[in-house]
């Protein structure tokens, strides 16, 4: 079992515009940054990945990742969803077995999370992950990497779920307070706080720049 992990980064002067109140767009853009390397430190870690794709318009983002030994890979300006096809018709043509998506705002996913989610891959050809709000998608396994189109957007978990059902695919749910916590917006941030996740970096980055005294 090979398996690629995927990783999406928005440009970082378009990202976590919903935070705004709370920090300012420089704060912004290196929380997101940080929250890129706590993701790519726990992928890292975890068993059976063999690399990692991290694909961006974003320079910045691009060099984290090949300071993390990742592959740097251009986005297109298609789409999101046409993207990340693109990147799984690259990894299939290196006889990739299968794809993990993540996304780049889970600061609190561990390597226990992608081995444990890794590890149902090898009964399930799809593993999916919901977000806190069980409408958007945190981590999605891929067995091949195009068993399924991606259908980031809008409600993607329930769209991810009916298009496996469709198509008569097995899909297992795979359910981590750790993987469903995306910050997007101040009540994430204040929820994110409130762990204290020192091992962050993202945390660390948040308290350094005292984000907690303007809440």
């Amino acid at each position: 079992m090979s398996v690629f992990i995927i990783i999406p980064v928005k440009r970082l002067g378009m990202a976590k515009s919903r935070l705004s109140p709370l920090l300012s767009l420089n704060e912004r853009k290196q929380f997101c940054l940080e929250m890129l390397k706590d993701v790519l430190t726990s992928v890292k870690t975890a068993k059976f990945v063999h690399q990692t794709v991290v694909m961006s318009m974003d320079e910045m983002a691009l060099r984290v990742a090949k300071s993390f030994d990742a592959i740097p890979f251009i986005e297109s300006k298609l789409g999101l969803n046409q993207a990340i096809s693109e990147v799984t018709k690259w990894c299939i043509e290196r006889g990739v077995s299968s794809t993990l998506i993540l996304p780049a705002d889970i600061p609190l996913v561990t390597s226990l999370d992608l081995n444990g989610i890794l590890s149902l891959g090898k009964n399930w050809e799809i593993v999916v992950s919901p977000s806190g709000s069980k409408e958007g998608t945190n981590a999605l396994l891929l067995t091949p990497p195009n068993v399924i189109p991606p259908f980031y957007g809008q409600h993607s978990f329930r769209r991810h779920i009916e298009e496996a059902l469709a198509r008569g695919i097995g899909i297992h749910i795979f359910r981590s307070s750790r993987v469903a916590l995306d910050i997007d917006t101040v009540e994430d941030l204040i929820t994110f706080l409130g762990l204290k996740a020192e091992e962050t970096r993202s945390y660390n980055f948040l308290m350094k720049v005292e984000a907690h005294k303007r809440l």
